[in-house]
C-alpha cells in the first residue's frame, strides 16, 4: 500500500470512532509537505501546525501543487510578533493557541493582514497548573476577553471556542485527562450563562486522549502520532 493509502486507512479508522462528534485535525507538525500531499490525496482537508515559518513553507510547497482547498489549523504557542506573518498564509482557517488578552488583542490590531474569508480561533484556557503551559487562568480572565470581544466591529476574526490540553506530567494520565475536559466544560457552561450570543466549541483532545476528549464533549481533536507515526 502506497503513502496516501495507509494515511487514508489510519484516518478512515479515527473519523469512524469520531463519528459526527468532532472534527479531525491531522496534526502535520516535523512531518514533511509529501505526507500532507498523500492524506490529501485520500480526502483529508483539515491539518495542524505549530511553528509559523514550518506552516508557511508547507502552504506554499502545497500551493504550488494545485492544491487550495486546504484548512489549516495553526495550534502552537503564537507569539505577538508572528501574528502578521500567520495571518498572511493562504487557508488559514482556525488559531486554537489564543493564549492572552495581549495576544487576543494583538490578532484584531493586525486583522488587516488576513486575507481569507473567515478566520476562527479559540481561547487557550489552562486548566492545570504546569508551569510550561500556557494559557488564560480563571474565569475572571476569560470573562475580560469576552468583554473585549464583544466590543469589536463586526467581520474581522470570530471567536469559535475554547482550547484546552491535558495533564502532561502525572501519575494519573486518564484521571487528569478527564478533570482538565470536565473543567473546560464546566467553564463553557458558565460564560454561556452570561454570553449567550456565544456558540463556543472545544478544542481538546490528542493522540493519547482523543477518545477521552471526545467522550467529554470534544468538538476538535488534535492527532498527530496516530495518523503519521509509524506503526
Amino acid at each position: 500500500m502506497n503513502r496516501s493509502g495507509i494515511l487514508g486507512a489510519k484516518i478512515e479508522r479515527l473519523k469512524k470512532e469520531l463519528g459526527n462528534n468532532a472534527t479531525l485535525v491531522a496534526v502535520s507538525k516535523y512531518h514533511p509537505a509529501s505526507d500532507i500531499i498523500a492524506a490529501y490525496e485520500a480526502g483529508h482537508r483539515d491539518f495542524g501546525e505549530s511553528r509559523v515559518q514550518e506552516l508557511k513553507e508547507k502552504s506554499e510547497k502545497l500551493k504550488d501543487e494545485g492544491i487550495d482547498d486546504i484548512c489549516w489549523h495553526f495550534i502552537g504557542h503564537l507569539q505577538t510578533n508572528k501574528v502578521n506573518h500567520l495571518l498572511r498564509i493562504q487557508n488559514l482557517r482556525f488559531i486554537h493557541s489564543i493564549d492572552s488578552m495581549k495576544l487576543l488583542m494583538e490578532l484584531y490590531r493586525k486583522k488587516e493582514y488576513f486575507e481569507g474569508e473567515d478566520l476562527g480561533y479559540f481561547l487557550q484556557v489552562k486548566t492545570s497548573d504546569e508551569e510550561e503551559k500556557y494559557g488564560f487562568q480563571g474565569i475572571d480572565s476569560l470573562r475580560e476577553a469576552l468583554n473585549f470581544i464583544v466590543e469589536q466591529p463586526k467581520g474581522g476574526p470570530y471567536l469559535h471556542g475554547l482550547m484546552t490540553m491535558g495533564k502532561i506530567r502525572t501519575d494519573d494520565f486518564e484521571g487528569d485527562a478527564r478533570a482538565a475536559f470536565k473543567k473546560l466544560v464546566c467553564i463553557k457552561q458558565e460564560l454561556l450563562r452570561d454570553y449567550s450570543t456565544f456558540d463556543l466549541a472545544l478544542s481538546m483532545g490528542m493522540s493519547q486522549d482523543y477518545k477521552m476528549a471526545v467522550s467529554e464533549g470534544s468538538d476538535f481533536v488534535r492527532v498527530g502520532g496516530a495518523i503519521f507515526g509509524q506503526d
